[in-house]
């Protein structure tokens, strides 16, 4: 069935498979592998709750903000309880990233990123795979 939150999901399942490639680059010039995952990050954490929404609205929901998407998700059973926790911190150190040019949170947020945010990003999107 192609449907808006389909269609939705498809582009954030993309998102995922370049965040983990981004992920897995070897040593590049200075920054540039740790710039390449935070911009594939920011992408990601852009279509995350964008995608849930969607789904959410299909199942009735009227959720807008990207924290009350990731607790209604939560409610849902779209996301566990230490997964919901995880997409909180995703939703706020994408808006930090924004306003934060430090090259101290941007080093920091990368690690996060390659060791959390990343299998947390890709267990949500087998979570909401369509069940056959």
């Amino acid at each position: 069935m192609d449907t808006v939150a389909a269609r939705t999901r498809a582009r954030f399942s993309k998102a995922i498979v370049a965040l983990t490639k981004a992920a897995a680059l070897g040593a590049l010039p200075e920054h540039a592998e740790r710039d390449a995952v935070l911009l594939r990050f920011e992408l990601a954490a852009e279509l995350m709750p964008k995608t849930l929404q969607r789904l959410l609205s299909e199942r009735g929901a009227d959720v807008i903000l990207p924290k009350d998407v990731v607790r209604a998700a939560r409610a849902a059973d779209l996301a566990d309880e230490e997964m919901a926790e995880t997409l909180l911190a995703i939703v706020d150190d994408r808006n930090r990233m924004v306003h934060d040019y430090g090259e101290k949170f941007a080093d920091e947020l990368y690690e996060r990123v390659k060791s959390t945010y990343v299998q947390t990003l890709r267990g949500l999107l087998q979570r909401m795979e369509p069940k056959a």
